[in-house]
């Protein structure tokens, strides 16, 4: 379900009810008429948009109104609205789950590319990226009991059936992350061969899927219902922990992915100067330092590397996978139909 994020000086009012543990409580200042605003999609959460909105404003000048909701079903709007756009800027996304639909957006190479990691320039993506988020494991200690979690076999124990939380791939790109990962991981490098760890992971959740990519995480971050474990991603997980939750992020041992994460401009925008300031603002060395030292996101820029203060582990100490781009975008609608094939297959009704 996507959720309308009015202009960003009216977001406060609600936002405590939507997103509790935001921790902001400033009064922002006024906007634009809508006519002038750029408008955003993105699937990220407030706390993450409205300091960096925040600051973006100021600095230049140009009002912002953001529409959230999954990084799938935000795609699926964008398609549907291609002939006449409502929107200037997808905001989040993996290039996983974007990179099949990228004749929806202008090309467009930012000011910073060259301060850019090797892997997250244009050359090697074909977009403009904002962050790396890793796909983590988050478990709730107060909530499980059994043995030790280090990676996805372990999510497999008794005692977890029925206790995971797990979204929807085909509208949450951390639940589309989990899904390669555990293809490649399970499957020893080869995705065909993880399909039997997916079916009996399929089985452990009996079938049940989030809709809500946010719902996945804060449910378990909070100790609310049965569920004791979410499939998320780093930074929610790190922003949970420093907030007191009792959780422990899990970067699962048989290897994870690790995603890029971008910024698009959409084809057709009357607003492509805008637009392109704000990527030019988000790739910028005061925004990415923000992600590092605020936001508990992987900035990605070489020359601001991860904060030593960060609670998030270094790069150079992950199990990675290295996924093939090729094969991951031309069989994405493949393997969720099949997810969703043996989903069906092991629901049950509460």
């Amino acid at each position: 379900m996507m959720t309308r994020v009015f202009p960003i000086a009216l977001a406060l009012l609600f936002a405590l009810a939507l997103f509790v543990g935001c921790g902001q409580h400033d009064t922002l200042p006024p906007t634009a008429p809508k006519t002038e605003r750029l408008v955003v999609y993105s699937p990220h959460p407030l706390s993450t948009l409205k300091p960096l909105l925040t600051q973006f404003e100021a600095e230049t000048g140009i009002a912002v109104e953001v529409i959230q909701g999954g990084s799938g079903e935000l795609i699926d709007r964008l398609e549907a609205e291609k002939d006449a756009p409502a929107c200037d800027v997808l905001w989040g996304g993996m290039l996983s789950t974007v990179g099949h639909r990228m004749e929806l957006f202008e090309p467009y190479t930012c000011a910073n590319d060259e301060a850019m990691l090797p892997g997250f320039r244009q050359e090697a993506t074909g977009a403009t990226m904002f962050s790396d988020l890793p796909a983590v494991v988050m478990v709730n200690g107060d909530k499980y009991h059994g043995p030790p979690i280090t990676g996805y076999a372990d999510l497999l124990a008794p005692e977890l059936k029925g206790h995971i939380a797990m979204g929807d791939p085909a509208k949450s790109s951390a639940a589309y992350a989990h899904l390669m990962s555990m293809l490649y991981a399970m499957g020893d490098g080869n995705p065909e061969a993880g399909w039997d760890y997916v079916e009996a992971f399929c089985a452990q959740i009996e079938g049940k899927l989030i809709t809500s990519s946010t719902e996945v995480y804060k449910s378990v971050a909070a100790g609310t219902g049965q569920l004791s474990v979410a499939l998320t991603f780093e930074e929610v997980a790190a922003k949970a922990l420093s907030e007191g939750a009792p959780v422990d992020l899990v970067y699962p041992r048989e290897g994870l992915v690790s995603d890029q994460d971008g910024i698009y401009i959409v084809k057709g925008t009357k607003k492509k100067e805008q637009a392109e300031k704000l990527l030019d603002f988000l790739t910028g060395p005061s925004a990415q330092k923000m992600l590092s030292e605020q936001l508990y996101r992987r900035p990605v820029r070489m020359d601001l590397p991860l904060s030593p203060h960060s609670p998030l582990r270094p790069k150079e100490n992950l199990p990675l996978i290295q996924q093939d781009r090729a094969l991951v975008s031309a069989s994405r609608q493949a393997w969720i139909d099949r997810f969703h094939a043996l989903c069906q297959k092991y629901y049950t009704e509460e």
